[in-house]
């Protein structure tokens, strides 16, 4: 019996040891990096300068408080930047009105599948498919087009519901179906709130998200003006200050504001609602390696599921990020955006969750400004050469011997050349970009500042041209 026993005995050691060991061995949930305040502040102090930024501040969070963070710089009134600073969040809104509209379908006010028609009716003139459903709005796929010279309106004062009324369907608005991604359909979702629960937009957002989250944003158009400083765009290498204005009927896709502080207190709270089983909702592809769910992107970054969303208004640039698997969001303001630099900008964000996630920061792409600045310069000193050449013929009497034909024939050329380069130029290019150019001047005041000489030098060479060749025909008659 002692025997058995003591083989029992060993039997159970021996089954407790190898549970044990196998228990060490079993994967349990991911473990996030650590990240200390100096190792953040170094990547924002590096990332701040490759890009050129006035201020940048950064918070990195888990589901309850902030594990990391850092600033630099000043704002837009000289003052120091920290994590009180108010930044504009671009389309970072969006997630906040996504949120706004999964709560109030919860409360069994809103219903997703409903057509957009039936809650705004002043909708049907702005779509294109009146079968366009609130689901639609949420993921991109109403077929409305992202249209810029429709949004972005810094005089707007009044709802998103008015605003729809003066709205008529986008040239370029497709069926729907598909996912293309347009702030029209946050402005449509914020005219939808505001129709479902009979009050402003801001009233809706602080009760289903902003007060659950205990923190706040500024929605108020007078508090924005007092309270927001100047952000920055690129110009010509250097950092201009820009008066940012606000849309209030574009809060829902661009116009709220709020510091990093603000910004990272949602961040936790929507990473807890990830980590509760929101990253099942229904997501559309994008055809672009990511997917779209609840106002977020969502995408495999350096091996970990990540739910993002940046923004972007003329000065400011705003990223935030969740990685439910390891208990860390983030966040990332920084008073510096114009168009052409958006590429190199918006790397800022990708290096962040890198960092967060492995420790590994990305390199930023080089600015394409220099190259389109360039091309334009170097365009307009070819026509400057011609400028000189033609005024040193015209004031020094150098001609040659021409017919009639032959100077009315270069009069004409020089005439349908430059004047096709100019209205070509003057109407094209808005056409290309999608913009006017007082649209295009807030986005890329250097590159649109730089094409109005380029026009100008086209008009000066052409009138030269033809100049020359009237007066030197006339010499050649009077001798």
């Amino acid at each position: 019996m002692a025997t058995i026993a003591a083989g029992t005995r060993r039997l159970v050691v021996g089954v407790v040891v190898t549970l044990t060991f196998l228990l060490g061995l079993a994967p349990g949930p991911a473990a996030a990096l650590s990240l200390s305040n100096t190792e953040l502040q170094n990547a924002v102090d590096g990332w701040a300068a490759e890009i050129g930024a006035p201020g940048m501040s950064v918070q990195v969070l888990d589901s309850d408080a902030v594990v990391a963070e850092a600033s630099i710089g000043v704002d837009g009134n000289g003052e120091p930047v920290d994590a009180s600073t108010p930044f504009v969040w671009g389309s970072v809104s969006k997630q906040f009105t996504a949120a706004t509209v999964v709560g109030l379908e919860r409360q069994g006010a809103l219903d997703e599948s409903t057509p957009v028609v039936d809650i705004v009716p002043r909708a049907r003139d702005m779509l294109g498919d009146p079968a366009a459903t609130v689901d639609d709005l949420v993921h991109h796929t109403s077929g409305l087009p992202h249209d810029i010279t429709v949004t972005d309106d810094w005089s707007r004062r009044g709802s998103a519901v008015d605003a729809v009324a003066t709205i008529s369907q986008p040239a370029g608005t497709t069926e729907r179906g598909s996912f293309r991604y347009s702030s029209l359909n946050y402005l449509l979702l914020q005219a939808v709130v505001e129709s479902v629960t009979g009050e402003s937009f801001a009233d809706a957002l602080d009760a289903e998200v902003l007060a659950p989250a205990d923190t706040s944003a500024i929605t108020d158009p007078e508090q924005f003006t007092e309270d927001v400083p100047p952000g920055h765009v690129p110009f010509f290498g250097s950092a201009r200050p820009i008066d940012v204005g606000v849309d209030s009927a574009g809060l829902g896709y661009g116009y709220l504001a709020g510091s990093t502080g603000d910004l990272g207190r949602y961040a936790s709270w929507r990473l807890s609602q990830l980590q509760g089983g929101e990253d099942t909702a229904p997501e559309v592809d994008t055809g672009e390696g990511t997917e779209y769910g609840d106002g977020l992107f969502h995408e495999k970054i350096a091996g970990q599921d990540v739910w993002w969303h940046s923004g972007a208004v003329p000065g400011y640039y705003t990223y935030v990020a969740f990685v439910p698997a390891l208990d860390r969001s983030m966040v990332l303001a920084t008073n510096l955006y114009g168009e052409i630099e958006a590429e190199h900008i918006a790397a800022v964000g990708r290096s962040l969750t890198t960092l967060v996630i492995d420790g590994s920061t990305t390199g930023l792409p080089s600015s394409s400004a220099p190259m389109v600045l360039g091309a334009i310069f170097a365009a307009v000193a070819v026509l400057l050469a011609i400028v000189v050449w033609v005024t040193v013929r015209l004031f020094t009497g150098q001609v040659r011997q021409r017919s009639l034909g032959g100077a009315v024939l270069r009069i004409a050329i020089t005439t349908v050349l430059g004047g096709s380069v100019l209205i070509g130029a003057y109407i094209g290019v808005p056409s290309i970009v999608g913009a006017s150019l007082s649209v295009m001047a807030l986005w890329a005041p250097d590159v649109t500042l730089a094409f109005w000489i380029l026009l100008g030098t086209v008009f000066l060479a052409s009138a030269l041209v033809v100049a020359d060749q009237v007066v030197n025909y006339s010499r050649i008659r009077q001798t």
